[in-house]
C-alpha cells in the first residue's frame, strides 16, 4: 500500500485544480519548487506517472482524474466538519450546503441564492457543480443538504422529488437560417454540425435515439459534458444542439436563436434530500422559492420552458 502524507495529497490537489505547480503553490502558501517536490514524491509514493508535462501546463492522465475524485470526496468530508465545529463555536446552524448539476448552477441558482440570503439573514450557504450523478453520491453521504440533479436515481439513501419536469430545446447561432422557423424537427437538423452532450450523460442516448428514430444523420466532431459550453459553441457559430431550457434561456440575451424541438425530449430537473434525516426548513423554504422561480421563468419564457 501507497505511504502518502496528507501534504503530498494537498500538493497533488492544488495542481489538479490550479492546473499548474505555480498557481498551487499560491493556494497552499509555499513556494513552487515545494509544491514540484510534494508533486514528485506523491507520484513516486503511487508508483505511476499522473501527468503529463506539456510546455507550462500539467495534463492529469486518467489515473490521476480517478484519484483526483476520490481526495475531492475527502476533503469535502474534512470541509463540513471544519464548518460544523465553526456552526458550533458560534451556535449558528442556519447554513445550507447545496450540490448542484451545471444547469442550474449557471445564472438561475445564483440569483435564487441571492434573494433567499437576502431575506434570510445571517445564513451562509455552500455551493459545489458536479454532474447530476456526483450530486446523488454526495447527497447520500449527506455531505449536502440539497442536491439538484436531472436524473431520478433509485437509492434508499436519497429523497428524490421532481423540481420541474420540460423538455429540450434546439439551440442555433444567432444567424441560423432556421431562426424563423417556430418549431424545430429532426429532419431540419439533417447534415448539421451538431454539439452533443457527452456519452456519461442519460440525456444523450435520447437524443440520440429520436435522430436514429427519424432516420435523421448528423455531423458530430464534438461533445461536452455541460449544456452552457454547448451554448457558447452554437453562439460563436460552431454547430446546433438540444439543452436543457433553463440554461438556453440564459443565452437569449447574447444573441442564441432558441426553439421549441419536436417530438418532445424529456428533461426533469429534480431536488435531492438525504433519506436518513428529516429536511431542514431552511432547506424546504429554498427549494420553496427555487420552484416559485422557476415557474416565474418558464410564464415569462414565450413557451420556450414548458413545465408539464
Amino acid at each position: 500500500m501507497a505511504k502518502l502524507s496528507f501534504r503530498q495529497v494537498e500538493a497533488f490537489r492544488a495542481v489538479m485544480i490550479s492546473g499548474t505547480t505555480t498557481g498551487a503553490a499560491e493556494m497552499l502558501f509555499i513556494s513552487q519548487p515545494a509544491v514540484s517536490r510534494l508533486l514528485n514524491d506523491f507520484e513516486s509514493s503511487v508508483d505511476m506517472p499522473l501527468f503529463e508535462r506539456q510546455k507550462k501546463r500539467l495534463v492529469p492522465t486518467p489515473e490521476a482524474l480517478i484519484l483526483f475524485e476520490e481526495i475531492e470526496r475527502s476533503f469535502v468530508g474534512i470541509e463540513k466538519l471544519a464548518r460544523t465545529a465553526e456552526e458550533l463555536k458560534e451556535f449558528h446552524r442556519g447554513t445550507l450546503r447545496i450540490a448542484c448539476m451545471p444547469a442550474l448552477a449557471q445564472e438561475f441558482l445564483p440569483r435564487v441564492s441571492s434573494e433567499f440570503m437576502r431575506d434570510n439573514d445571517g445564513i451562509s450557504m455552500t455551493l459545489q457543480v458536479r454532474s447530476s450523478q456526483q450530486v446523488a453520491d454526495w447527497v447520500a453521504k449527506e455531505h449536502f443538504d440539497i442536491g439538484l440533479s436531472a436524473i431520478s436515481v433509485s437509492d434508499p439513501a436519497i429523497r428524490v422529488e421532481p423540481l420541474a419536469k420540460s423538455q429540450l430545446v434546439c439551440i442555433l447561432p444567432p444567424e441560423h437560417p432556421l431562426k424563423e422557423k417556430a418549431i424545430i424537427a429532426p429532419e431540419d437538423l439533417a447534415g448539421e454540425m451538431f454539439i452533443s452532450l457527452g456519452t456519461e450523460q442519460s440525456i444523450r442516448y435520447k437524443v440520440d435515439d429520436v435522430f436514429e428514430n427519424a432516420g435523421v444523420k448528423r455531423r458530430m466532431f464534438f461533445d461536452t459534458q455541460v449544456s452552457h459550453v454547448a451554448c457558447s459553441y452554437v453562439l460563436s457559430g460552431s454547430g446546433v444542439s438540444l439543452v436543457d431550457p433553463v440554461t438556453a434561456l440564459s443565452f437569449i440575451p447574447q444573441g442564441l436563436q432558441v426553439k421549441p424541438f419536436e417530438p418532445g425530449v424529456r428533461f426533469n430537473y429534480n431536488i435531492i434530500h438525504p433519506a436518513s434525516r428529516p429536511v431542514s426548513r431552511l432547506a424546504l423554504d429554498f427549494c420553496k422559492l427555487m420552484q416559485t422561480r422557476l415557474h416565474e421563468l418558464s410564464e415569462s419564457s414565450a413557451g420556450l420552458f414548458r413545465i408539464l
